[in-house]
């Protein structure tokens, strides 16, 4: 079921959308409301919603830049604009980050509703087009992501959640989708697989999670529409000679459980890619206990703490054990702080034990591999002072494309060795640079000084502008044009 979030000021009309859209008939679960622009941007980071529709005119963070915020974050969540105002402008800016639904308040029930189910249709396109590229891709990448996810449930399965939820950004699992579990006992679990696989492929039965075996026990996670299809199914294991041991109905969550439950027992446990090549994952009993306080500290690192003996104890504990045994330590170890994408990327790098340690000491380093800047907060006051026009620019941006650090630790860098937070630094670059600007270049209009200093949105300029000198743009230009002399000593 896909997911939506309402933003608006005005509380009337975000409580009477939320009772008179019909959600549930709509297959859409209304997840949160919000009263302004930057608590619906909080909502969509902690939420992840599909949809949002929101006003364009709200306190703290208007719309557009509300979308423009959120498009540099989360590409795949679509918005529905809802506004007051019938300027063109807003609408063409809107579009530029692929807004295709812009409607004039109050919008009729019919209308909305009508845009709801095409957004949705939208998105569900997109999703079905996304999972079958990335399942028939043949690379090892789809691969190893389910093989990392198998490595962590089977260390934690407490996480199983928060797991689901990571995968689902690289390959859309819906959360609350109910899919069906074939678990059948055999003899040759590579054999069976090989001859079940082109069978599944023939029914056009979707796959969103690669076969297993444990135990000589094989299951297949399927999305079965049909009866007609199981039946096939059904038939098919009995003829390849396995015994059909149980069928379970459930979301992803709830059927890996079961795996896991079934995995406990065993001391390894088979992945097989979308071939029927199988790659084995140690399942260690008492694995959880023996290493907890390792991953502990690791964790803790991560966060920005620190631990002078960490990665001898890491190379102590990773060579005492095989490489796929050390792998799915490690990815327990930093699932929960690093990037997903970028840590199953660096893993499938690994060839050998020392390629390992190595990959965790880079991240305690706060380091993605390869690249080292011994001073990143002084890199970032100079990437600033030289560019603050560029209105990409935020603390992610910084971390992705110039220091190559974890943002969340590299938040906490900046505002100990600059006594403040980066936006407020960033902020304060830019007004003062607005205000240079502003004793020189008098007939400048207030929408070219925003540019040139990096705000795209006027609107979002005046604001950060008075918050930082207490006055408008143009009370300040006002001030500069009858005291020159004064404010240029001042800037």
């Amino acid at each position: 079921m896909l997911t939506a979030i309402l933003a608006d000021d005005e509380e009337i009309v975000r409580s009477s959308m939320a009772k008179w859209i019909p959600w549930k008939e709509l297959g859409i679960k209304l997840a949160g409301l919000a009263t302004d622009g930057e608590e619906a941007y909080d909502l969509i980071v902690q939420l992840h919603p599909d949809i949002v529709i929101t006003d364009i005119k709200m306190p703290k963070l208007d719309g557009l830049e509300l979308i423009k915020k959120v498009h540099k974050k989360l590409k795949d969540t679509e918005f529905i604009i809802l506004s007051g105002f019938s300027e063109f402008e807003y609408a063409q800016t809107a579009m530029r980050y692929g807004v295709k639904h812009y409607m004039l308040k109050p919008a009729l029930k019919e209308e909305l509703k009508e845009s709801l189910l095409e957004v949705k249709a939208e998105i569900e396109e997109r999703q079905s087009t996304r999972l079958s590229a990335f399942f028939d891709s043949k690379e090892k990448y789809a691969f190893y992501l389910q093989r990392s996810m198998l490595m962590e449930v089977l260390s934690d399965s407490s996480s199983i959640d928060a797991i689901i939820e990571r995968c689902r950004r690289l390959a859309p699992f819906d959360p609350d989708e109910t899919l069906t579990m074939i678990a059948s006992q055999v003899l040759e679990p590579d054999r069976f697989i090989s001859f079940m696989l082109p069978v599944i492929r023939k029914l056009g039965i979707r796959m969103p999670i690669h076969p297993v075996s444990v135990s000589g026990r094989v299951f297949f996670v399927l999305d079965i529409s049909s009866l007609s299809s199981l039946e096939t199914i059904k038939d098919e294991i009995q003829s390849k000679r396995g015994v059909l041991v149980s069928i379970s109905r459930g979301t992803p969550s709830d059927l890996i459980m079961k795996f896991v439950k079934e995995a406990s027992s065993s001391s390894t446990a088979s992945i097989y890619d979308d071939e029927g090549k199988k790659e084995a994952v140690k399942v260690i009993p008492g694995y959880r206990d023996s290493d907890g306080e390792l991953v502990k500290r690791y964790r803790a690192v991560l966060s920005g703490s620190e631990d002078s003996s960490l990665i001898d104890d890491i190379e102590r504990n990773f060579r005492e054990k095989e490489l796929d045994e050390a792998e799915s330590l490690f990815v327990r170890m930093s699932l929960r702080s690093i990037d997903y994408e970028l840590l199953f990327k660096e893993l499938g790098k690994v060839g050998n034990m020392e390629d390992l340690i190595s990959l965790a000491r880079s991240f305690v380093d706060h380091k993605v591999p390869g690249d080292r800047d011994p001073f990143p907060v002084d890199t970032m006051r100079r990437y600033i002072s030289e560019n603050f026009s560029n209105p990409e620019i935020s603390l992610k941006w910084i971390s992705e494309n110039v220091v190559y650090m974890n943002p969340e630790y590299l938040s906490r860098l900046f505002q100990k060795e600059m006594g403040q937070r980066f936006t407020d630094y960033l902020n304060t670059t830019r007004v003062n640079e607005a205000r240079k600007l502003m004793s020189v270049y008098h007939q400048s209009t207030v929408s070219e000084i925003a540019e040139k200093v990096g705000y795209s949105n006027p609107g979002y300029f005046f604001h950060i502008f008075r918050r930082y000198t207490g006055m408008t743009p143009g009370e300040y230009m006002d001030k500069v044009r009858k005291n020159p002399l004064e404010e240029k000593n001042e800037g």
